[in-house]
């Protein structure tokens, strides 16, 4: 039976994943040979809630250019509702602060959870807009999907994929995929570590290029009293 559970799951991973890879590959050209960025993505996240409710807060630096120099770095606020034991919805809004100007976004997120005994698929399509202090403003679609694996009590490895749409007056088409194993280990009832390497291929409009992520989080849980299991994903 257990067998059968996760046979399952992993069968329900979406086909989207795999085209992506193949976009990836069909768009580099011998005049767009992508380039390699190390990047380095730190959180802090809080979160609290109760019965259907659970809010986190989140600080997160995200540094590029082989780690040498500031991307952004942000405040996300979501409020995850859980209307089911498969299903969430999340409103969330995040303040974005880059070296040239500052970044507002509302977002709206539809979570799917797919549950076995030690496993969990998470799948998310989130729609955001983006506003920044120049008065540009864009729409963007992303779906990801996260694969959790209970190993044992501390131990939880995972792996994530997904991509970007963004349309906006200069560009339409999909802005990045991204994809990687992680772990995530359980220090105690409140304290998660979280560790995720991410291959990326970012689309600047006129070629593809590559980086590295190495991303950790620290989640501090308050309280874990929910109605149901929360959905595991983070800030892609």
């Amino acid at each position: 039976m257990l067998y059968h559970k996760r046979y399952k799951a992993l069968k329900v991973i979406p086909v989207f994943i795999i085209l992506g890879n193949v976009f990836i590959a069909c768009a580099q050209t011998e005049e767009s040979v992508p380039s390699w960025d190390n990047q380095l993505y730190i959180g802090n996240k809080i979160a609290a809630g109760k019965n259907d409710w659970r809010f986190s807060g989140e600080l997160q630096v995200r540094l590029k250019d082989n780690t040498q120099n500031l991307d952004n770095y942000f405040l996300e606020g979501v409020a995850n509702y859980m209307l089911s034991k498969r299903w969430e919805i999340s409103p969330d809004f995040r303040l974005s602060i880059k070296p040239d100007e500052a970044e507002y976004r509302p977002g709206l997120s539809i979570v799917h959870k797919l549950l076995g005994t030690d496993l969990q698929l998470v799948n998310q399509v989130k729609w955001q807009m983006d506003f920044d202090t120049r008065g540009n403003h864009s729409n963007a679609m992303r779906y990801v999907a996260f694969l959790n694996y209970k190993l044992n009590d501390h131990l939880l490895p995972n792996f994530v994929a997904g991509g970007f749409y963004r349309w906006r007056d200069d560009f339409r088409g999909f802005q990045y995929f991204r994809f990687g194993p992680g772990l995530a280990y359980v220090i105690d009832v409140k304290h998660v570590l979280n560790f995720n390497y991410l291959f990326a291929a970012s689309n600047t409009g006129e070629n593809w290029t590559w980086a590295g992520i190495m991303f950790f989080q620290l989640v501090i849980n308050i309280n874990k009293d929910y109605k149901y299991v929360p959905a595991k994903y983070f800030n892609f």
